[in-house]
């Protein structure tokens, strides 16, 4: 297969070779054809030109390409979960990348697919239309993991630490970890360990140990028994000081060692303390605590017996031990004793452990593997190598109330059966791997973002210069928000009602900043500029009359009345009702002004009953003790003023304040000329009536009222249409300027 690709590669480089070739020579033939000094420096820019351009060209499509890979393969970030990031001036996802990374994924949006399904699609449904304050929690991926590391045993014997013999002591697993939220995680791990230990200083507690003493001899024991098969190291005669090599006495002496293999499962809790940060998007390392059930099954075996099935003579060893004065480690420091007696053992020792350790008959096993429940503890740190993997390192320890014999070493002393004081314990330091699984329609597992970036991102978004603009923008400037405003388009320099629409103040359905007559008495048909058509001004009083438009636009009068009028105007009559046009009618009623104010007795106006209209009674309003402020409740009655005075422009009205005399008679003047004023201005200010058509006078009251309801009744004011001469001042001056008599709060 080489050879065929080195035969391709040598015939493709020799094809580019052969076309280089002949673009070249054509080149120079093109160029020889051409004929003066200016068509070959043409021909030669023209060259130039293509190449720069093709150049420049490839390098777009190259680097365009690149971009796009770059974006597609950030090794850090999901990138399907932040297109919208990409192009966004705000918050730019590059931007944000030069000061941190890996960057969270976007949570506002629905159409994430780690926010789909069912209950999740609801609540992040219910977020985006503001029904609901939370986005939906979003799916995230499994974590899956293999770890391998140092295991070992912490008892009585002393863990075998050598650079030589790296796999002593040495434990691997794998974990399932799934998150269940931010902070706390649940993760299933399975732990295999192989721990060897070994002491430098000889035992003397071997009486009780049944399988280092099999016979179970000396006091105390049962030596008629052989409770287990195993090496004598309690009373055999080649262990006797003439046997050995050292001529030292071994019998009742061991060095204990151990290997012991676990099988180890739990089922773990995590604490995740270092993904919610406060000035940082996400961190890139991770510190977690965990803690856990635990439950695992040993297996404990001596190095008890050499090649030849025998016991070891440990007598070499022993000598540093007992250092006589003619001995050259009697100066020896501890650690060189120590040192020299590890060596000594290592070359005694065959390392096969083929002697199972003394077993504990209160445990449940299966064959020589028994079962301890524990429970498991631990912390760890983990960094964040790419989205989908993860790196950490972590120390666990397994902790029991139940083994004391995970280093084959139980006893404590020879004269009693006396066991040791703390129980055997594991420590596993392990380099773990962790994998991402799901990554493609899931987040990254939840201990691996940031909650806190949701709510800084909310409040990052919530300019306050932008919400102030936003809040109090008026695009038709009529004074009321766009917010608040129920009509966004109002006409320029209209008045608007604090709903922001155009105000029609007698409601005829032509706004006032259009309407010619913007208080047009009510009932009356109008004209196409808002002016009321209005009869006569004794017409209307007349009772039984009715008036409506036309089909053509005219007015129409009920009851089939016959009128004339001092103009001449002829007035139609078909069947029962009387039509005039508008314009007709306008005239007669402009004819009419400087009429005398008693209506429907001037010359040339009869009406069908003959009513004289300064008769008809006008109402009065009353005020409360010691108040000269308009009562809402009143303002019908002004409204019913205001419009006779609208519909009969040439009557005047008398207006007089009333007071009762229970305070000092200045101040009783003072607060009727109060009330009176008020009421004149009033119709003045709301129905545009002249002030010239008013006559204001004040009275104080004659007596005090007896009973609340004629209190009522006499602080008043009352209005009546103003007799043939009668004159008065519209606007007379106060009669005690200075005195305050009454308020006008509400």
């Amino acid at each position: 297969m080489i050879k065929d690709y080195s035969k391709f590669l040598f015939t493709l480089l020799l094809s580019v070779g052969f076309c280089v070739a002949f673009a070249q020579n054509a080149s120079v033939d093109s160029t020889k054809i051409q004929t003066g000094e200016n068509r070959k420096d043409t021909l030669k820019n023209a060259v130039v030109t293509r190449y720069e351009v093709a150049k420049a060209d490839t390098s777009f499509r190259d680097t365009t390409l690149q971009e796009k890979k770059k974006k597609l393969h950030d090794p850090q970030n999901q990138m399907q979960f932040m297109q919208s990031d990409l192009e966004s001036k705000k918050y730019n996802f590059y931007k944000r990348k030069e000061i941190s990374t890996p960057l969270m994924p976007r949570y506002d949006t629905d159409s994430a697919a780690f926010q789909r399904g069912k209950k999740r699609g609801k609540q992040q449904q219910s977020y985006r239309n503001s029904q609901y304050y939370f986005p939906a929690k979003p799916k995230d991926a499994w974590e899956i993991g293999v770890n391998f590391g140092a295991a070992f045993v912490s008892g009585n014997v002393s863990p075998k630490l050598s650079p030589f013999s790296p796999f002593d002591n040495i434990g691997a697993g794998f974990t399932i970890r799934k998150a269940v939220g931010y902070v706390f995680s649940v993760r299933l791990q399975y732990l295999f360990q192989r721990s060897t230990g070994r002491n430098w200083r000889p035992d003397a507690t071997l009486r009780f140990n049944r399988v280092l003493n099999p016979l179970q001899q000396g006091p105390g024991t049962n030596n008629t028994v052989r409770d287990s098969i195993g090496p004598s190291y309690y009373n055999n005669p080649k262990l006797d000081a003439t046997r050995t090599s050292r001529g030292i006495r071994m019998n009742g002496f061991f060095f204990f060692n151990y290997r012991t293999y676990v099988h180890d499962v739990s089922l773990q809790a995590i604490v995740n303390i270092g993904n919610i940060n406060f000035h940082r998007e996400r961190n890139i390392i991770n510190i977690y605590l965990l803690g856990g059930v635990d439950g695992y099954f040993y297996r404990t075996r001596y190095d008890a017996l050499d090649e030849n099935g025998q016991a070891y003579d440990f007598s070499p060893v022993m000598e540093l031990q007992q250092t006589p004065a003619n001995s050259p480690w009697v100066n020896a420091s501890r650690k060189d004793r120590r040192k020299e007696a590890y060596i000594r053992l290592n070359q005694i020792l065959d390392g096969k452990y083929e002697t199972d350790a003394e077993q504990d008959d209160n445990l449940v096993g299966i064959k020589k593997w028994h079962f301890v429940p524990a429970f498991t503890v631990g912390a760890g740190i983990m960094f964040h190598a790419t989205k989908w993997f993860t790196i950490g390192l972590e120390e666990r320890v397994i902790l029991s109330q139940s083994s004391r014999l995970l280093d084959g070493y139980r006893w404590e002393q020879d004269e009693h059966s006396s066991l040791t004081s703390h129980y055997d314990n594991i420590s596993y330091t392990s380099l773990n791997f962790n994998f991402h699984i799901g990554l493609k329609k899931r987040t990254e597992p939840l201990y691996w973002l940031n909650p806190i970036q949701y709510s800084y991102k909310k409040i990052g978004d919530m300019n306050p210069e932008a919400i102030a603009e936003a809040l109090f923008k008026d695009d038709d400037g009529d004074g009321v928000p766009n917010m608040l405003d129920k009509e966004p388009n109002t006409k320029k320099d209209c008045p608007v009602d604090t709903h922001g629409v155009a105000l029609d103040s007698d409601k005829d359905g032509i706004i006032d900043c259009e309407d010619k007559e913007p208080y047009s008495p009510p009932g009356y048909p109008i004209d196409s500029v808002g002016v009321a058509i209005v009869p006569s001004c004794c017409d209307e009083v007349n009772q039984g009359n009715s008036y409506k438009t036309g089909p053509e636009g005219e007015l129409v009068h009920g009851n089939n009345i016959q009128e004339t009028d001092s103009t001449g105007a002829v007035i139609q009559q078909k069947g029962n009702t009387i039509r005039e046009t508008a314009v007709d009618a306008g005239e007669r009623v402009d004819k009419r002004k400087g009429a005398a104010p008693r209506l429907g007795a001037g010359t040339g106006t009869s009406t069908g009953t003959g009513i004289d209209c300064a008769k008809v009674a006008l109402p009065y309003i009353s005020f409360d003790d010691d108040k000269f402020n308009i009562d809402p409740s009143y303002e019908n009655k002004l409204q019913q003023i205001a419009e006779r005075m609208l519909l009969c422009p040439d009557i005047r009205l008398v207006v007089t304040g009333f007071n009762e005399s229970r305070n000092d008679p200045k101040f009783n003047e003072q607060l009727s000329w109060n009330r009176a004023n008020a009421a004149v201005d009033y119709l003045v200010e709301k129905y545009g009536i002249s002030r010239d058509r008013f006559i204001l006078k004040y009275r104080g009251g004659k007596k005090a009222a007896s009973s609340p309801a004629e209190r009522k009744a006499t602080n008043k004011v009352d209005f009546r249409y103003a007799n043939d001469g009668e004159s008065g001042s519209s606007n007379p001056p106060a009669p005690h300027p200075g005195l305050k008599a009454g308020s006008s709060d509400k």
